[in-house]
């Protein structure tokens, strides 16, 4: 993403570019620099997956409680506190944000229109979440994970499969995305050794559990 983002701004011809963006993925000095390059070179910056929402989806730990608390007591869930957090940076044009009913439009029109700026201490809030939870989001680098395993090539597709069944809530959708994949790679994804793709993730997920458990969801 960083690299590409970098690239666009060099050639002179891109009006914009939809990336992925959110408090997860502010932290990479890459994605920084490359939204950076784009921003003073006139090209326009369109976030998307700006949510940041994990790909197992669940709020049990500490850290979910901890954040949930802290933003409904500043008036806004924790979802609008993410929103709110990608369009405080001037250089973001504009964030698409999916939406499946009139309730989360309603809710993600709210977050933007709220004049409610985060503090440094929220930044600071979802900084460490972002941290503490790494091992629940997967941020798309298919290419570390396609050269670990290469005879599976769809982990990180399949990480957003799974993201779209278990955060989006939009099951047939996930369930027609996974049977795009080529039935040969669906027949091995449970017999496939993962331990080098979770060796090389720099999210450190549990890759081999996620696989299993989007083979029992998505198949």
């Amino acid at each position: 993403m960083g690299q590409n983002l970098s690239a666009a701004a060099k050639l002179g011809w891109v009006d914009a570019v939809m990336a992925s963006y959110n408090f997860r993925l502010m932290q990479e000095d890459k994605i920084q620099a490359g939204i950076d390059a784009c921003h003073k070179a006139g090209v326009a910056v369109i976030a998307m997956k700006t949510l940041g929402i994990r790909t197992d989806h669940k709020i049990e730990t500490e850290e979910d409680k901890k954040i949930v608390g802290r933003f409904l007591k500043r008036g806004f869930t924790a979802i609008q506190a993410n929103i709110k957090a990608v369009l405080a940076d001037e250089r973001i044009s504009s964030a698409c944000v999916g939406v499946n009913n009139v309730a989360h439009l309603a809710s993600n029109a709210a977050a933007a229109i709220d004049k409610t700026e985060l503090s440094q201490a929220d930044m600071a809030t979802l900084n460490q979440y972002a941290q503490a939870t790494c091992n629940g989001y997967c941020a798309g680098c298919a290419d570390i994970c396609n050269s670990a395993l290469p005879s599976v090539p769809y982990i990180s597709d399949i990480m957003r499969y799974l993201m779209y069944y278990n955060g989006y809530d939009d099951r047939n959708g996930a369930r027609e995305l996974f049977a795009q994949i080529p039935a040969k790679v669906i027949n091995r994804l449970l017999s496939t050794d993962y331990s080098a793709a979770e060796a090389r993730c720099p999210q450190n997920l549990p890759i081999a559990k996620l696989i299993a458990e989007a083979v029992t969801k998505l198949a």
